[in-house]
């Protein structure tokens, strides 16, 4: 159809207002999860150096003695003194006097100091998360920050690593040659945490790792019963059985795509010196500072009561 002769449309206006939605789009995950499974340990640290102390008792041996015998005694094994240390963690927000204006009209219908306070803290959760997982410990002095060991790092008694792989002081795993997961090498290290007294609660995977254990049941090898259901066609593993336990299988974002990280989080704790605190900082102008801060560290109680798989194909 043809557009009637002067027909005043919306191209050629001038006063139309905009249309913003005051919905902001943000679907950034925030990964927590090994961070918010971890309890608190008692007391809390009350030093930058972190330390406690791990014991283990003697394997169990035949104990037979003769009647009437005076006693022998044995030397006594001192407990072992370990420790972590606290990093600083910290996000800043700065905004100008005029953006944050109360009559300053802005998509979220919320200020862009609050707007962005919640967006830092969110970001300061991912980094806890990464730190706690896989932070490199560095002592740290004047002009270095402190790091703590995170947990994939301290894992080192139930490792399975590739054949030519190399285990770190600092607990990281360098080299070695890719291989596909097995059911096999899952087990293997779910039996050696049994053994070392821990109990395998999560599994830990990048989404492809996840997968990879999925296909466990499909593979010529094993042999794996499957829920059927009408109309629903289950193509993942959630919950792996194994003859150490149950323990739930979960994709996590954080996870390098050729690890995985086989958990018992009673033995890991968080240590705190100073808990998370949004502080205001000193005007040096038209602005508002703001940081949001954490001193803490990861406690690891019994690091050989999880285990850990390198070198994975991803």
């Amino acid at each position: 159809m043809t557009i009637p002769t002067g027909t005043f449309k919306t191209y050629e206006g001038v006063g139309i207002r905009e249309d913003l939605s005051d919905v902001v789009t943000n679907i950034s995950p925030v990964e927590t999860q090994f961070y918010r499974a971890v309890g608190e340990a008692e007391g809390g640290a009350t030093q930058t150096k972190h330390e406690w102390t791990t014991d283990a008792l003697a394997a169990a041996d035949e104990n037979a003695q003769l009647e009437g015998d005076d006693t022998e005694f044995e030397a006594l094994d001192p407990t072992v003194r370990i420790y972590n240390t606290c990093q600083i963690q910290r996000k800043e927000v700065i905004v100008s006097g005029t953006m944050n204006a109360p009559r300053l009209r802005s998509a979220g219908r919320v200020t862009k100091l609050d707007y962005q306070t919640a967006k830092k803290a969110k970001e300061l959760a991912n980094d806890i998360e990464y730190a706690f997982l896989k932070e490199v410990r560095v002592d740290g002095d004047a002009s270095t920050a402190r790091k703590m060991r995170g947990a994939l790092n301290w894992t080192t008694t139930n490792l399975k690593k590739a054949s030519d792989a190399t285990l770190n002081a600092d607990g990281t795993v360098t080299g070695g040659t890719a291989r596909d997961l097995t059911s096999a090498i899952l087990k293997g290290v779910l039996h050696d945490v049994w053994s070392a007294g821990g109990m395998v609660d999560t599994i830990y995977a990048s989404i492809g790792q996840k997968s990879n254990i999925g296909d466990f049941s499909q593979a010529s090898d094993t042999n794996f019963r499957i829920n059927v259901q009408g109309n629903k066609l289950d193509d993942t593993v959630d919950i792996f059985v194994s003859d150490a336990g149950v323990h739930a299988v979960k994709p996590h974002r954080q996870m390098p795509v050729d690890i995985l990280f086989l958990c018992d989080h009673m033995y890991w704790k968080k240590a705190t010196l100073r808990p998370t605190f949004r502080e205001r900082l000193a005007k040096t102008g038209d602005n508002h500072k703001w940081h949001i801060l954490v001193e803490h560290t990861l406690e690891a109680r019994a690091e050989n009561a999880s285990g850990r798989i390198t070198d994975l194909n991803p």
